[in-house]
């Protein structure tokens, strides 16, 4: 009875605990949408700082997606983040191709004998002299235009798309004016406008240093890249970790969602674990402050319960996620039970023994008689190329119980 009113206590207090990182969403008028539940994502402060959850790469029906803008912005309010960019591609549209076809009989006149695509494949073709016929800004319009009953952050963006690589923009002013037949200048183009521009799904060349196309590594040596997607849907770039965290990159790791999240990740992905995820650490949930700690490298990237970032940002997130608390001994161990206040699990090691610690949940585990504090090294928080973070907690003893003393196979739970 003792136990069960500490819970129930505990159980209390948490749900009266505003959730820093959560957006509270607009009141939604749809009776619809009104009986659905959004997925909270529990990340505690880092560093004074609240932990946003974002997905910068998403494409919809206005490039080659296979879901509206509006459907971009619900499906990313109820799988529990907080910001969503819409960066469907310049130079790749076959969507909207489709759409010509099918509505040729509503078309201009002037428009109808022009060839079938109207430039809506550039990328590995000839530049067209006219530019992008297509207002490139209209996905982000609608985007938030739906987002009126959610309450998002969602951020205009574009990919810019070659055979040479794919890079996306974000944060840009207007997407009608990035295209240039040449690459590297449409990436210029796009800075000039404050974009912050990561490389995606990053190809492998065994000819640089970095492991990069020439191309990409000149654009990250001139400053014009400023983060590396390390994870991309089921994917994960492991050999350009330490790359980018030893050159002061941006960690981001994104679902890049052309059809719907659950086909994206389920069929490949067990149940417990989320949609990729870059966790921005910032004081607010605007522009200016995503924006200033995207540039700032304050970012970790999430993917399939593993963590990618600095070893500053991943150690005090442990520490600030799980507690420990001393729970008895007996003739030959002292046992310790963890408990973890985030929705992220965590996979430990320490000594020879292993742990998992649950999001949201608690474990027992034993130590060396009299001990006070553990050293864990934590196997899912990725610091670099074979390196993963550690950390030490210590806990206060309580009186040793006698009974345990002389009954020590006898366990409290």
């Amino acid at each position: 009875m003792k136990h069960t009113k500490l819970l129930l206590s505990a159980i209390a207090l948490f749900a009266l605990a505003p959730i820093a990182s959560a957006q509270k969403p607009n009141e939604i008028s749809n009776s619809f949408i009104r009986g659905r539940h959004r997925q909270e994502i529990v990340i505690p402060q880092i560093q004074g700082y609240n932990v946003y959850k974002a997905d910068l790469h998403t494409h919809t029906i206005y490039s080659d997606g296979g879901v509206t803008p509006s459907w971009r912005v619900r499906e990313a309010w109820f799988d529990g983040l907080d910001i969503i960019a819409i960066t469907d591609h310049i130079e790749y549209r076959r969507v909207e191709r489709e759409m010509l076809e099918y509505m040729g009989d509503y078309i201009k006149e002037e428009y109808r004998n022009l060839p079938k695509g109207v430039n809506t494949n550039l990328q590995g073709n000839a530049a067209d002299k006219r530019g992008i016929l297509a207002n490139l800004n209209v996905g982000y319009d609608k985007a938030v235009e739906s987002n009126e009953q959610y309450g998002l952050l969602v951020v205009r963006g574009v990919e810019i798309t070659r055979n040479e690589g794919h890079f996306n923009a974000i944060f840009t002013k207007d997407n009608n004016k990035i295209y240039h037949p040449d690459i590297e200048t449409s990436v210029r183009n796009a800075v000039k406008q404050g974009a912050f521009v990561f490389h995606n799904h990053p190809k492998h060349d065994k000819t640089t240093a970095s492991g990069l196309t020439p191309l990409s590594e000149g654009m990250h040596q001139k400053g014009l890249l400023k983060g590396i997607e390390l994870c991309n849907g089921p994917v994960m770039w492991s050999r350009l970790i330490s790359y980018c965290l030893d050159n002061g990159y941006t960690p981001i790791s994104t679902s890049d969602g052309h059809t719907t999240m659950a086909e994206r990740f389920y069929p490949h992905y067990n149940n417990g674990t989320y949609r990729n995820m870059t966790l921005i650490l910032a004081k607010q949930c605007d522009e200016k402050s995503i924006k200033e700690a995207l540039f700032a490298g304050r970012t970790i990237a999430y993917h399939n319960n593993k963590l990618i970032g600095k070893a500053e940002y991943l150690e005090e997130l442990f520490k600030a996620s799980v507690s420990i608390e001393h729970m008895c001994d007996n003739k030959k161990e002292t046992m310790v039970i963890l408990t973890n206040k985030s929705s992220i699990p965590y996979q430990l090691k320490f000594g020879k023994r292993t742990a998992v610690v649950e999001g949201m949940g608690a474990v027992q585990i034993t130590l060396p008689k009299g001990s006070d504090s553990v050293d864990f090294v934590i196997t899912n928080l990725i610091t670099g190329n074979g390196k993963r973070a550690k950390a030490s907690l210590s806990f206060n003893r309580k009186p040793t119980n006698k009974y345990l003393q002389e009954n020590p196979t006898w366990y409290p739970y």
